[in-house]
């Protein structure tokens, strides 16, 4: 079986050793109902208010928006001046504002509220850069903060999801959820650590509360959200004597046997919510050994179909720490025999900076260059040339990938990830190899440009929505559930493809991210279509002969007009 060797373009780290300061910031900003500066928690005197996801809306039109203005902060006399403006085609912040709204203020010794009623043309993503400005016309404290109305239509990608952080104790799924359901996502990956569920020997606390840890799985559940959880990591907290070894992995029979009884507990708990469960986050296998990773996953896969029978358990926990090889893992275990221990299997197949159209040329791979076009069919085509004997090809989750919106640090933009996050669910439909593609992640973990790390989100850590969140959405809403029916144009510069066949939307963009979108040749039928682009905006379109499609990074969707 060939082996494929991803290349990482931006290092992942295992979530358990990522730093948890930020959650505190966010649960902090949530709990005092503050939408955030986009850019940083700034220190400024003028905050907004509304609470947070509720500047994420499903229809254009008046919304009001109130700002905190902190003691002391404002002279007499002075005013909030709001003004607003949208991206353009090439998602790009608009320079010419659609309108500035004014609001007088007074100061106070305990601060003030001063509330704006603006009006959303349409459908989009817009900037509203409020200011304090004196009556002499000096500008003092300020703050953007995004907001969207998203494309009308309710369709949901069944082969999409997101990462969550709720194992981490982090976000709101009250609030959370809702977003990821609004936005088409059908599933979510995320974790219950064994550390917080026995914290002390053979005491296992669970609970399907609102306010439990692990009570995100049946909120998910309720909303027809389907959780994909991770079982992992060592638990040196209620056996400090054990779990010595790389990444606290199990490598004794002892440290075996008590994390499968967790796994037991944990599956036999959550198992009427949860139908897929994953061995380990991105094992370190360079350091703990396939032969380890075997030896743990055979009983806990035996513990898990005997207390549910119907799951899906997947191996290989993405391929390895990093997102790491990309089919290695697979292959290890077919060279054990050991098959027969799993019913699908997991890649993180991170290609940033390059994007997913193209990727990048890996030394060392069996693929001409490392992409979804290449990616998704060659690990198709080895799990259906190494069948498990009694269920046939095994199945193929992307449990996480993403790209950060962090130019400072990656090379990259909040243009390039929405253009990246669209084809990438656009792409990976297109080949039909995996149950699910998980975005890494919903949520920024920080707010620090220069770190690349914290940057991943579809929403910032305030929960206002990137192009990136409003371009999938829009991709969602209009797709839904529409299979990949034939390609008009599918060469190296452009990707014009046809989903569904009767009822069907016709997608196109150019994978030239640099340029702004430029008419390009496409052979799309004559007729009358309605025009959508990557935030939802509408416009009629005659198709005739010699028709030039102005394309661009982000998709657009020609619908037949009815």
């Amino acid at each position: 079986m060939p082996v494929l060797r991803m290349k990482q373009g931006v290092p992942r780290y295992p979530r358990h050793a990522r730093l948890i300061a930020h959650a505190t910031l966010m649960l902090a900003a949530q709990c005092a109902g503050l939408a955030l500066a986009n850019d940083a928690f700034a220190d400024s005197g003028l905050t907004v208010s509304n609470a947070p996801g509720s500047l994420i809306s499903d229809d254009a039109g008046s919304k009001r928006i109130t700002f905190r203005l902190s003691p002391g902060s404002v002279s007499e006399g002075a005013q909030v001046v709001a003004t607003l403006y949208r991206y353009d085609d090439n998602a790009e912040l608009a320079q010419t504002p659609i309108d500035t709204y004014r609001a007088p203020v007074s100061g106070s010794k305990s601060g003030s509220q001063v509330s704006v009623s603006i009006s959303l043309p349409g459908p989009g993503l817009y900037v509203l850069d409020a200011k304090v400005v004196s009556p002499g016309g000096a500008e003092s404290d300020s703050v953007k903060v995004s907001l969207a109305a998203l494309a009308p239509g309710n369709g949901s990608f069944a082969d999409a999801g997101v990462a969550t952080h709720f194992g981490q104790r982090k976000g709101n799924p009250a609030t959370v959820l809702p977003l990821i359901k609004r936005a088409g996502f059908t599933w979510i990956r995320d974790e219950i650590y064994w550390s917080e569920v026995e914290k002390t020997p053979g005491k296992f606390q669970l609970g399907r509360g609102v306010s439990d840890y692990g009570g995100y799985v049946r909120q998910a559940a309720k909303m027809n959200i389907k959780p994909l959880i991770v079982l992992d990591y060592g638990n040196g907290r209620a056996y400090p004597s054990l779990f010595k070894g790389p990444q606290a992995f199990p490598r004794t029979d002892e440290e075996r046997d008590l994390f499968v009884r967790y796994a037991q507990k944990v599956v036999g708990f959550f198992g009427s919510d949860v139908k897929t469960w994953e061995v380990w986050n991105e094992p370190a296998f360079p350091k703990i050994g396939y032969d380890n990773y075997i030896a743990l996953l055979k009983p806990v896969y035996t513990a898990i179909k005997k207390v549910s029978p119907g799951a899906t358990v997947v191996s290989c926990g993405g391929g390895g720490a990093g997102g790491g090889p990309g089919g290695d893992c697979i292959v290890e275990i077919a060279k054990a025999n050991a098959l027969q221990y799993q019913d699908a299997f997991s890649i993180h197949p991170y290609m940033s900076p390059y994007d997913p159209d193209h990727g990048y040329t890996a030394t060392g791979s069996p693929l001409p260059r490392v992409n979804v076009p290449s990616v998704w069919p060659h690990l198709r085509n080895m799990a259906q040339s190494h069948p498990r004997p009694d269920i046939g090809r095994l199945k193929l989750y992307i449990t996480e990938i993403g790209w950060p919106s962090s130019p400072q640090a990656a090379g990259l933009s909040e243009q390039k990830q929405a253009a990246y996050a669209a084809r990438t669910f656009l792409l990976s439909r297109r080949f039909n190899a995996v149950e699910a593609v998980m975005w890494y992640d919903f949520i920024d973990d920080g707010v620090k440009p220069a770190d690349k790390e914290a940057n991943f989100g579809l929403v910032r850590l305030d929960l206002t929505p990137k192009p990136s969140y409003v371009a999938v959405a829009t991709l969602m809403r209009n797709i839904g559930s529409r299979k990949w029916d034939h390609a008009l144009v599918d060469d190296k510069d452009t990707k014009v493809y046809q989903y569904g066949e009767g009822d069907r939307v016709i997608v196109g963009w150019r994978s030239d991210v640099d340029a702004d979108p430029v008419p390009t040749s496409v052979p799309v039928p004559p007729g009358t279509y309605t025009q959508i682009d990557w935030q939802g905006a509408k416009s009629t379109v005659t198709v005739n002969e010699g028709f030039q499609w102005k394309l661009g990074a982000l998709p657009k969707y020609l619908i037949p007009a009815k």
